[in-house]
């Protein structure tokens, strides 16, 4: 038994990109619509789902699908005279030059924080998961004044007639009522439609936001346990990635239910010490908190580019021109509502042949504002020199981030002062590259997920970022299927005996 009155909502976005282009373009609900990603769709709203249309999807196949499904392009920008110069909507509908032009998501965090805003007004306690859902976790005070009659939603389950609510279960009912409150707010004043899940704990209302989509909301009691979530793939657990994920693909269990019946015994000799933890998710508890302040601490800002195959540095610093100016904007527009700047700039870049890798350097950014992109340029430049060719080449992902966020350093703002900053700057060099490693020590596990694709482990605030660098690969993998970098890697060698007896279990079961 949950003895914690917690209550949690989740809720999440249909289809947003979609969405937004539908809002900007001004496109009826009905009409099937596709955000377009170069010649890639990136998001699907329920139309288009109905009609066949599926995310990662070439342009031409969807029209092939659906002949009146809409295609707009998403928000480009490209450099003139050193300036950004951002696609129109005259442009959503034509063709868009790769090796120009970057991607901006401008538009669409600009929307999404008109979402949060709105949300934000009923509950103070809000995790953003990304730029389309957040985790609430519901305070007394905010339920205070509700009066519970009914839930408002579907349930995962029936309730039994004979059944009587518990205390937590009237607080569910009051969060349902509330949450909904929230829904017809962020439509009436954005027009977003959304999906929520409802429950005692984060786990639990992200897999009931999933549910009953689009535009609806969903609640799991505890009474419901564990057979409402049986039915769920053993990928739907929240934090269920990489080697837990793996060990059961390889037992051959793809659903919560099937287990759900390996005993805590079977599930130590698959995973030790985490065996209590597993046990414990796949029968819907889970103790992990809204993170009210995630976004500021260890924030980083990730700017990416996938180009063709290249052994030419021109072609990569006309790709980083892109990324300089993309990152330098969001960075500013972060300090301008936070006040934070960042610590250290990372060079990512992806090698065929050696696959990514990483390299930092401190940054100091001092007003004026104006003033950053060129120290950004200076940081990158030295990362850049630092590497050799043969280490680079040859290259097909490129990419800039900015981390650990904190207060603009005092003293070096004002124009006298600013004569001494390259002293402070060399004085400071030591002491930064230890700070990078303290922080990069202090990062706790559940800052991280388990990327399933390519087994990596990546800051949660970076797996949007991540995610569409996959859907990019994925599309140019089905193009370029003979590359030598596709050619399938060996899994990390697990316990193939305690596998093979879990399997012959679930056989005999």
């Amino acid at each position: 038994m949950n003895l914690l009155l917690e209550i949690y909502i989740h809720i999440d976005m249909d289809a947003y990109y979609a969405q937004a282009e539908q809002k900007l373009l001004k496109i009826p609900d009905d009409q099937p619509v596709c955000a377009r990603q170069w010649n890639s769709l990136i998001a699907i709203n329920y139309p288009a789902r109905a009609a066949g249309i599926k995310r990662g999807m070439l342009a031409d196949e969807a029209l092939k699908l659906c002949p009146e499904v809409f295609l707009p392009h998403v928000e480009t920008f490209k450099i003139s005279e050193g300036k950004m110069i951002f696609s129109t909507i005259q442009d959503k509908f034509t063709q868009h030059n790769k090796i120009e032009e970057k991607i901006s998501l401008k538009y669409y965090r600009e929307e999404s924080k008109l979402i949060f805003a709105i949300i934000k007004q009923f509950c103070g306690c809000v995790e953003k998961g990304g730029t389309d859902e957040c985790y609430i976790q519901v305070s007394e005070n905010e339920l205070e004044k509700i009066e519970p009659h009914e839930f408002i939603g579907n349930l995962m389950c029936a309730i039994p007639s004979d059944y009587q609510l518990t205390e937590q279960d009237i607080q569910i009912m009051k969060a349902s009522i509330l949450c909904q409150q929230i829904r017809d707010a962020v439509y009436k004043e954005t027009q977003y439609k959304c999906s929520a899940g409802i429950s005692f704990n984060k786990m639990l209302s992200k897999l009931a936001s999933s549910t009953n989509k689009p535009n609806k909301q969903t609640i799991i009691l505890e009474c419901m346990l564990p057979e409402c979530i049986a039915q769920f793939n053993i990928k739907k657990i929240r934090g269920f990635g990489g080697k837990i994920k793996h060990s059961f693909v390889k037992s051959e269990i793809q659903t919560i239910g099937q287990a759900q019946q390996l005993s805590l015994s079977q599930l130590e000799m698959l995973f030790a010490d985490k065996a209590q933890y597993v046990y414990d998710k796949l029968r819907g508890y889970d103790n992990e908190e809204v993170k009210k302040d995630s976004e500021r601490k260890h924030k980083s800002i990730l700017s990416l580019k996938n180009i063709k195959k290249t052994f030419s540095r021109d072609t990569i610093n006309q790709s980083l021109e892109l990324i300089i100016h993309d990152l330098t904007m969001r960075v500013t527009d972060y300090y301008e509502d936070s006040n934070l700047v960042p610590s250290v700039v990372v060079l990512h870049y992806h090698n065929v042949e050696r696959g990514s890798h990483q390299k930092s350097e401190p940054v100091y950014l001092t007003l004026p504002i104006d003033s950053f992109r060129l120290q950004i340029e200076d940081r990158v430049s030295s990362i850049l020199n630092s590497i050799q060719d043969s280490e680079l080449f040859p290259l097909i992902n490129i990419g800039l981030s900015c981390r650990y966020f904190k207060p603009m350093s005092q003293g070096i703002q004002n124009p006298i002062t600013s004569y001494f900053k390259k002293v402070i700057e060399s004085q400071e060099q030591e002491k930064m590259s230890k700070f990078i490693e303290e922080v990069e020590k202090e990062l706790a596990p559940q800052d991280y997920y388990n990327c399933e694709i390519c087994k990596q482990e990546i800051l949660k605030t970076l797996k949007d970022e991540h995610n569409d660098f996959h859907v990019a690969e994925n599309l140019d993998k089905e193009m370029n299927p003979k590359k030598r970098r596709y050619k399938s890697q060996n899994n990390k060698p697990q316990s193939q005996q305690v596998i093979q007896q879990i399997t012959q279990f679930m056989k005999k079961s």
